[in-house]
């Protein structure tokens, strides 16, 4: 990396693993097209002055801009992350209806209004809130929360099915090619459960009480239907059902987003792992295919959804497996995602908008210098899953899982107002020193295997030691 760049990188956190310095070079060339991924609007298009681009066409995609968010926080401070969302909400009607892509030549809609194909899942609240966790900015969420809640329920009124279930597309799903032909879609019904929960949080947060209960009943009214009616109990997976509620087994990847959502009971959460971990369907080469490799339409070289692997999919699982406990699975996941895509970084010198599963490649369609949603893998999963640093600014906290002793940290990590360094270390005596360097004072919370501690660290630095069991290693 020359000094240009290093100049230029400093103004974002800076992770700290020697064992893998070609994940860090990914992540740096995450940043690099991030930053050249810089859009702006005009007179024409009504978007923001400035945002950040799906990398695919000069059009904004909502699912794209959705998971944009999930690695751009962590630059919020000199990036427009917030008007990657806003441009949403400025082409928002009255209704509450938001199309799925606007055009970059003229802001209009591209698909007709109450056509499944228009509607991408609503994932703006899970967005907002995780903007939320990094910077602390309640007002935010109290300006955008009438725009949400006015958005998922344009979207109950009409897609959702007799059963209570939701219907989308192909292009509705994101999943543009997928083997899938259903009436009540599995991916999508969580998605509105995962938008209720994230509501709910939102709500809570703003004082909205009455509003949080509300939606906290409806996730729990989604799970239940989704539990009785798309769960086989002998294929241990949930499918999508026709219009008689009889189940359309197709292996993808949409019933994940039941761990996402909180939807999954615990021991189906486990049955679903065990296909994630099983080489003939999902643990290939490079994990995870979007469709099982036992899948008759499943393409070795990718064929976008008929195989191939895409960073936002493998975010989306990964955080789901790490919620429900899966931690040692979603550390291998994401180890091995990174080391794939880190091949084919060094072999082609850039980062995909997909990849192959059974070759260190890119997916046989597939867009380069794609970041876009591409980056949440090279910049989100790394600190999150493999640094295992996740970030709450609104209680001034950092929860800090340490997968290995080797050395490992990050420098110059915004929470809220606050810039933190951390940084581990194994001794010769089987002990662990963690360094902290702190312009104000939060709690650290260290998580081992078998152990955690609980730090309240003041403002400069401090030097902790902690004897860690082999359990903890």
């Amino acid at each position: 990396m020359n000094n240009a760049k290093i100049n230029v990188f400093t103004l974002f956190p800076q992770p700290i693993l020697p064992a893998h310095s070609e994940w860090v070079d990914l992540y740096w060339k995450a940043w690099e097209l991030a930053l050249r991924n810089v859009e702006h609007g005009s007179a024409h298009n009504g978007f923001a002055d400035a945002f950040l681009g799906s990398a695919f066409s000069e059009n904004i995609f909502q699912i794209d801009s959705c998971f944009i968010v999930q690695f751009a926080r962590y630059g919020w401070h000199c990036l427009p992350v917030l008007p990657t969302l806003d441009n949403f909400y400025r082409k928002q009607e009255s209704d509450g209806y938001i199309c799925r892509e606007y055009r970059g030549c003229n802001g209009a809609a591209l698909w007709a209004k109450g056509s499944p194909d228009a509607m991408n899942p609503p994932l703006f609240s899970w967005a907002e809130w995780s903007y939320y966790q990094v910077t602390g900015d309640v007002d935010r969420l109290r300006n955008v929360l009438p725009r949400l809640v006015v958005y998922h329920r344009w979207i109950a009124a009409r897609l959702r099915n007799e059963n209570g279930l939701y219907r989308s597309s192909s292009w509705g799903c994101g999943m543009d090619n997928t083997p899938r032909y259903a009436a009540s879609w599995v991916d999508f019904s969580a998605q509105m459960a995962l938008d209720a929960l994230y509501l709910e949080r939102i709500a809570r947060a703003v004082g909205e009480d009455s509003m949080a209960a509300e939606f906290l009943g409806e996730h729990a009214d989604l799970k239940e239907r989704i539990n009785t009616l798309m769960w086989d109990e002998k294929a241990g997976y949930y499918w999508d059902l026709d219009a008689a509620d009889e189940p359309v087994p197709a292996k993808t990847l949409a019933p994940f987003w039941t761990l996402m959502a909180e939807v999954a009971l615990p021991e189906r959460a486990r049955r679903l792992a065990e296909h994630l971990a099983n080489p003939q369907e999902f643990w290939r080469t490079h994990v995870f295919p979007s469709l099982s490799a036992d899948h008759p339409c499943y393409c070795p070289k990718g064929n976008y959804w008929r195989g191939s692997v895409w960073p936002m999919t493998n975010y989306a699982v990964i955080k789901g497996l790490s919620l429900y406990g899966f931690q040692a699975l979603a550390r291998r996941a994401a180890e091995n995602h990174l080391a794939q895509m880190a091949t084919v970084h060094r072999n082609t010198g850039t980062i995909w908008e997909n990849y192959a599963p059974e070759a260190p490649k890119p997916g046989c369609i597939s867009k380069p210098d794609f970041v876009g949603f591409s980056g949440v893998s090279p910049i989100a999963l790394l600190i999150e899953e493999i640094l295992g640093i996740h970030v709450d600014a609104p209680a001034k906290t950092i929860r800090w899982r340490l997968y290995h002793t080797s050395e490992h940290g990050i420098k110059d990590l915004r929470v809220g107002d606050n810039m933190v360094s951390l940084l581990a270390q194994e001794t010769d005596l089987g002990k662990v020193v963690i360094r902290v360097t702190t312009q104000k004072a939060f709690t650290l919370i260290v998580q081992g295997e078998a152990k955690k501690w609980e730090l309240v660290v003041l403002p400069g630095t401090h030097r902790f030691v902690f004897v860690v069991s082999p359990t903890d290693k």
